[in-house]
């Protein structure tokens, strides 16, 4: 039998100051998609069956710990001069007046959330940050990213001996580069990554493994265009469910992007709510057999309605909710159209012996 709902301890952070972070108009990465996702969970009454968790400014200290101090001075530049004017950091990263504030509150909160589920306090989280944050490298804002919150959240939980493994699952349809740079010789830290590619930002091949200790450490699943529900399920359970149960963290921090979903403007995957929903079971199932807290940390997904519901089916799930009925529904057609084989890539993954030791399960 499940744990009954009414004694599931969710976390939720959200916080009015990450729309502070404005961008240029028509820019995907905009303030209404929080707008939007958190009218969707009211509307569903779920803003009441969570435990609020409030965003804090990340400190320069944990902020160091993944990004150079040049790189945090230029930031802080960028910050001054948006004051008057808006900085274009790149094609697509900008900061305005409130994105610095933003993106440390941003920081700061998922380090909270993940902090709380360390030590007991909630059972898993959910974190609706602006900006996003899983493209930002120890040196480098990229991809509407300014900084990295998981990698701040997981480098602290190292640091005050709050985890000693810890597994990223990034499920954006963008490689999250700059999480899998800062963690590229960290053997403490797995990081999985199923994406499109070839696609922005070029990085996330099959023989990008990690280095030295951390050999093995770095699992991606580069997939081709079209695929849904169906191959990413087999991914999660030939490949991930496995690598997670050998890998045995204490907690699985979820790099939430729901850009592959079919009505996403900026990609070409073809997800459905239905397939988020079930992603979002399979990893509450493994958590529970590791006795690992989860901490799901929104990244991108452009479409507003499609990326409120997928936020709302996986809520859902840590809350112990029955499923709901999904308005965004099936992508057309898709009965009729095939997906890719991802056989062929999933061997291949095998073939390289990424899947890490076997530790002692936890007691």
């Amino acid at each position: 039998m499940g744990v009954a709902p009414s004694v599931i301890k969710v976390g939720l952070l959200r916080d009015a100051r990450f729309r502070d972070h404005e961008t240029p108009p028509q820019h995907p990465e905009r303030p209404q998609r929080l707008v939007t996702i958190e009218a969707v969970l009211e509307a569903a009454g779920l803003l009441e069956r969570v435990i609020a968790i409030n965003a804090v400014e990340a400190s320069e200290e944990a902020l160091r710990r993944v990004h150079t101090a040049a790189f945090l001075a230029r930031l802080a530049r960028a910050d001054t001069a948006a004051q008057s004017r808006q900085v274009a950091l790149d094609a697509d990263t900008f900061v305005s007046a409130g994105s610095w504030r933003a993106a440390r509150l941003a920081s700061g909160g998922v380090l909270r959330a993940a902090e709380r589920v360390a030590h007991g306090e909630i059972e898993s989280a959910f974190c609706l940050p602006r900006p996003p944050g899983h493209h930002a490298t120890g040196d480098r804002a990229m991809g509407f990213c300014l900084t990295n919150h998981i990698a701040v959240a997981a480098a602290q939980l190292f640091a005050s001996g709050a985890a000693d493994r810890l597994a990223v699952v990034d499920f954006d349809v963008h490689h999250g580069n700059g999480t899998q740079e800062i963690f590229w010789d960290e053997p403490r830290l797995l990081y999985v990554s199923l994406h499109q590619f070839p696609y922005y930002p070029g990085t996330g091949r099959l023989e990008e493994t990690g280095r030295g200790a951390a050999a093995g450490t770095t699992i991606n699943l580069p997939l081709p265009a079209g695929c849904g529900d169906g191959a990413y399920l087999q991914c999660f359970d030939e490949v991930i469910l496995p690598a997670l149960r050998r890998f045995q963290p204490s907690m699985l921090l979820i790099s939430a992007g729901f850009d592959a979903h079919w009505r996403d403007p900026l990609a070409a995957q073809s997800l459905s709510g239905d397939g988020y929903r079930a992603i979002a079971q399979r990893l509450a199932y493994v958590a529970a057999e590791l006795r690992a807290g989860q901490v799901y940390v929104l990244e991108g997904g452009y479409d507003l309605e499609a990326i409120a519901w997928a936020t709302r089916h996986c809520l859902d799930v840590l809350l112990g909710n029955p499923p709901a009925a999904d308005p965004v529904g099936l992508p057309p057609a898709a009965a009729d159209r095939s997906e890719p084989d991802v056989t062929s890539l999933i061997e291949r993954v095998r073939a390289l012996g990424q899947l890490v030791p076997l530790r002692k399960a936890p007691a």
